[in-house]
């Protein structure tokens, strides 16, 4: 619904999560998920209790107090400092070699001031431990009999009992709920796009959150990528936001304002655009659009199994899913007029059809539809409503009595094998008298020829 002038004075008395309360952590997790960056390439943290460090752990399904996913955390602590080593010849001082407890690294990661060799090292490793256990996950996820489809059902379970959880909070969200990419739609999707592979599709999954207000879109996220949603498994480049602008959030909020000059990049103006937009989407249509690998567990299949060799891989695979975040009253404009998703759907289709009829014809022609000769009359293009496809499917021709296929007429000869190439009829000429003297002598060496020919295939059948 659109807000109107007399909803101004009804007064909102929940008690979502205050600005005030936003941390710097929750500023950068936010930028990063609207700038679509990865947290490669970040080089520090900004954690300052242990509590932070594992509300990060549990967002990414790893519980700081079982035995069994701390040994997972100093197995990947050890690889990384393998790998460190055996490539680069790094040596650790002894707070990032031997920590009295891994979750310590992102505290080091997270000291301030001058740069130091502790927190740069911390850096670094982490990085590696975070690198390692997705490509662990990956194996682990190719190694296990266990379908898609049950992995995206187990995901949309899990998600949303966590989302319904944290909004009975009072978090001022009005709808959080997920749905599933149809078989057509990725087909169109694939047909759609030049370089696109079924592997390329990472949204089976997507889930939409409506917030009450344009302002609670910030809070809302960060809330969710701290209990929720791990923002350090985003996919680079992948994000969209035309939705809100970051930096004039920050300056028109007094109690964020002092954070703005601790930020890793410094902000400015026109982050809002998105690198990567859809085509057939509206020109006003606004959204904050992003990818989330999220994590999922397979103790129970894994203990099921019992393989120990699968078990130092964890527990842990990761599903790609898509997150959409808007307000209502954005959401509502969405849906209208050339935003509409009827609209998005024609436009995908005519370039689908277009490119399935056309093909490189377009290229050929400057990007239009090759002219159609009838009758001896070119006819240009005309505009249309229609896909082509469609189009064609309407065109009234005559009806004809039992017609039959034609034989198809290629422009080219196939390379068919001599054998197989039925023989072509040649008009044949009674030859004279001079040529069947000439001939004669031919005639009778190839009839002796194929007479021993036949003689030795029955003797050696015999």
């Amino acid at each position: 619904m659109i807000r109107r002038d007399a909803d101004i004075l009804q007064l909102d008395l929940r008690t979502p999560e205050a600005l005030s309360d936003l941390s710097l952590t929750d500023l950068e997790a936010v930028r990063l998920i609207l700038r679509g960056g990865s947290p490669i390439d970040w080089h520090r943290l900004n954690y300052s209790t242990l509590s932070e460090v594992d509300d990060l752990l549990r967002a990414n399904l790893i519980d700081p107090e079982h035995p069994r996913d701390r040994a997972r955390l100093e197995y990947l602590h050890r690889e990384a400092l393998r790998y460190l080593r055996r490539n680069f010849a790094f040596r650790f001082p002894p707070e990032v070699e031997f920590p009295e407890d891994v979750r310590h690294l992102l505290l080091y990661a997270s000291e301030t001031g001058r740069l130091n060799r502790v927190q740069v090292l911390s850096c670094v490793v982490l990085k590696t431990m975070h690198t390692i256990n997705h490509l662990e996950a990956r194996e682990l996820l190719l190694e296990t009999a266990v379908s898609e489809a049950e992995l995206i059902q187990v995901v949309e379970d899990e998600l949303l009992a966590r989302a319904r959880a944290v909004i009975a909070e009072g978090l001022p969200v009005v709808h959080f709920y997920g749905s599933r990419k149809g078989r057509d739609s990725m087909v169109s999707k694939l047909l759609s796009k030049k370089a696109s592979r079924a592997s390329d599709i990472l949204d089976r999954l997507r889930f939409r959150i409506i917030t009450e207000t344009r302002k609670d879109v910030i809070p809302v996220l960060a809330h969710l990528l701290r209990h929720v949603l791990p923002w350090n498994q985003v996919t680079a480049a992948q994000s969209t936001n035309n939705l809100v602008d970051f930096m004039r959030f920050l300056r028109e909020e007094r109690a964020l304002r002092n954070l703005e000059p601790m930020l890793q990049v410094e902000v400015q103006d026109g982050e809002t655009s998105g690198p990567v937009r859809n085509e057939f989407s509206g020109g006003t249509y606004r959204m904050i659009n992003f990818i989330i690998d999220v994590p999922v567990r397979l103790d129970h299949l894994l203990s099921r199994a019992g393989d120990p060799w699968m078990l130092q891989k964890g527990s842990i695979v990761y599903v790609a899913c898509e997150f959409q975040v808007v307000d209502q009253e954005t959401a509502y404009l969405n849906e209208q007029g050339d935003n509409s998703h009827a609209r998005y759907k024609l436009r995908q289709r005519e370039k689908v059809a277009q490119r399935l009829m056309w093909g490189l014809l377009r290229e050929r022609n400057n990007g239009k539809k090759p002219a159609r000769a009838r009758k001896g009359v070119r006819v240009g293009r005309k505009p249309r409503t229609v896909s082509p496809l469609s189009e064609e499917s309407t065109i009234k021709r005559p009806r004809r009595a039992s017609r039959q296929a034609r034989p198809p007429r290629p422009g080219l000869p196939l390379e068919i094998g001599q054998d197989t190439v039925p023989p072509v009829p040649l008009p044949i000429r009674p030859a004279s008298a001079e040529e069947d003297s000439l001939l004669e002598p031919l005639r009778l060496e190839a009839e002796d020829s194929l007479f021993f020919d036949r003689a030795d295939v029955s003797s050696e059948t015999s």
